[in-house]
C-alpha cells in the first residue's frame, strides 16, 4: 500500500489493548504540526500476532511527509475520523515475536531492528510486520539505525529511475535541489559511486560551502541571483540529462529549462507547499521532455523483491562504511514534539531530527 494510503487512513490505536500504557504523539484533526501534535498516555499494544513483531521503539526521524500528513495533504478532503499517530521509520528493540516466527539470533526479544514501513511510529511501542523489520548490528548506532530505510531506499530509487530516464555515466550529468539534504546527499554518494557527473543546487551560501567540503562536485546556491547561469557554467557543454526536485513550484520551470531535449525531470516531493509546479505543456511537448513522480510510497507495491533486498543490502553498506551521511541535527523527546517540528522546518537546519524515547 502507497503511503499516502497510510497517511489517508491514519494510524489508530487497536481496539484490543492491555492494561498498561504507553506515550504516542496523537493529533484529531488536521492542521499545523505545531498546533495540532500532542503526546497522551495511552494503553500498550496487545502482544503480536501471526507474523507480526512488537517492537519498543527508541529512535525515529521526523519525515517532510509525515508533517505533509498532519497537514493532511494526503487526505483527499476528507477529515479524521479519529485520532492518528505519525510516522512510518524507526529502530527499537523487539519485545515479542508473534505466532509463526522461530526466533532466530538476529530476529528475537531484545534484538536491535530498525523498521518501514509500520503506521504510528510516533509511539513507544509499534507492532510491524516481520517482513519489514531489518536487524541492525551493533556497530550501527541507533541514530543512524533509526535512519536506516526511507532516505537510502529514495536515493537508490531516484538513481534507478535516472538509469531508466537516459543518464550516462559518460557525458552526462545529473542535477539535483536540496542536495543538501539526506537523500540528497546519499544520491551523490550512491552516483558517484557509479560514476555518473553530478552538479548539486542548494538553498543556502552555507549549505553550498558544507557540501563542497564533503564532496568533489560542483555546488551552486539559490541565493545567488544568477544561481541559473552558475548552474549553466558548472554544466558546461555537457548534456543535463536528468534533474532529481523535491521542490516544486515555481523551481520546477526553471529546471525544465537546463534539461537537454528529450531529457527527464523526476520530482520526488513537494517543498514549495501550496504551489503547482511551473511546467509550460509546450515546452514539454516540443522538446521531448518527461516529468516522473518517484516516491517511496510506492517501493513496496512496484520494485521486485529481489531489488529491494539489495536496496535494503546497500542501506546498511552506507550505514556501516558512511554514517556522516545519516546527519542528526538535533533530538527531542518524544514529548517535546512541538519544539521538535518548528526545529524540523527551520531554515538552514542540516541533518534528520529525531524524536527519541528517554523514558522506560
Amino acid at each position: 500500500m502507497p503511503l499516502q494510503e497510510f497517511a489517508r487512513k491514519g494510524a489508530h490505536v487497536p481496539d484490543h489493548v492491555s492494561e498498561a500504557s504507553m506515550r504516542s504523539v496523537v493529533y484529531e484533526r488536521f492542521g499545523e504540526p505545531s498546533d495540532v501534535l500532542e503526546v497522551r498516555d495511552t494503553p500498550d499494544l496487545q502482544p503480536p500476532g501471526p507474523g507480526e513483531v512488537l517492537i519498543r521503539v527508541n529512535a525515529r526521524p521526523a519525515h517532510p511527509g509525515d508533517l505533509a500528513g498532519v497537514r493532511g495533504r494526503y487526505a483527499g478532503g476528507q477529515q479524521l475520523a479519529e485520532a492518528a499517530t505519525p510516522g512510518f521509520e524507526g529502530m527499537g528493540t523487539i519485545e515479542a515475536l508473534g505466532p509463526g516466527l522461530a526466533a532466530k539470533a538476529d530476529l528475537a526479544v531484545g534484538a536491535r531492528v530498525a523498521f518501514f514501513p509500520a503506521p504510528g511510529a510516533w509511539a513507544d511501542q509499534v507492532v510491524v510486520p516481520a517482513q519489514f523489520v531489518v536487524p541492525v548490528p551493533n556497530a550501527v548506532p541507533d541514530g543512524v539505525a533509526s535512519q536506516l530505510l526511507v532516505k537510502p531506499i529514495t536515493a537508490a530509487m531516484l538513481l534507478r529511475a535516472a538509469e531508466e530516464s537516459g543518464l550516462r555515466a559518460r557525458g552526462g550529468v545529473l542535477l539535483h535541489t536540496a542536495a543538501g539534504s539526506g537523500v540528497g546527499r546519499l544520491l551523490t554518494a550512491l552516483a558517484m559511486s557509479r560514476g555518473y557527473s553530478s552538479v548539486s543546487v542548494v538553498r543556502s551560501a552555507a549549505g553550498a560551502a558544507a557540501l563542497r567540503q564533503e564532496f568533489d562536485v560542483p555546488v551552486v546556491s539559490t541565493e545567488e541571483g544568477d544561481w541559473v547561469a552558475r548552474v549553466r557554467a558548472a554544466v558546461g557543454e555537457r548534456p543535463v540529462q536528468v534533474i532529481c526536485d523535491p521542490i516544486g513550484g515555481a523551481m520546477s520551470g526553471l529546471l525544465t529549462d537546463l534539461l537537454v531535449d528529450g531529457g527527464s525531470l523526476l520530482a520526488y516531493g513537494g517543498l514549495a507547499e501550496g504551489e503547482s509546479m511551473a511546467l509550460d505543456a509546450m515546452t514539454l511537448t516540443s522538446r521531448g521532455l518527461t516529468v516522473r513522480g518517484v516516491t517511496i510510497g510506492r517501493w513496496l507495491a512496484e520494485t521486485p523483491a529481489a531489488v529491494r533486498e539489495q536496496d535494503i543490502a546497500k542501506a546498511m553498506q552506507l550505514a556501516l562504511e558512511r554514517p556522516e551521511l545519516f546527519g542528526i541535527a538535533a533530538q527531542y523527546d518524544l514529548a517535546e514534539v512541538k519544539d521538535a517540528v518548528r526545529y524540523m522546518e527551520r531554515p538552514g537546519k542540516a541533518g534528520t531530527v529525531l524524536l527519541t524515547s528517554s523514558r522506560a
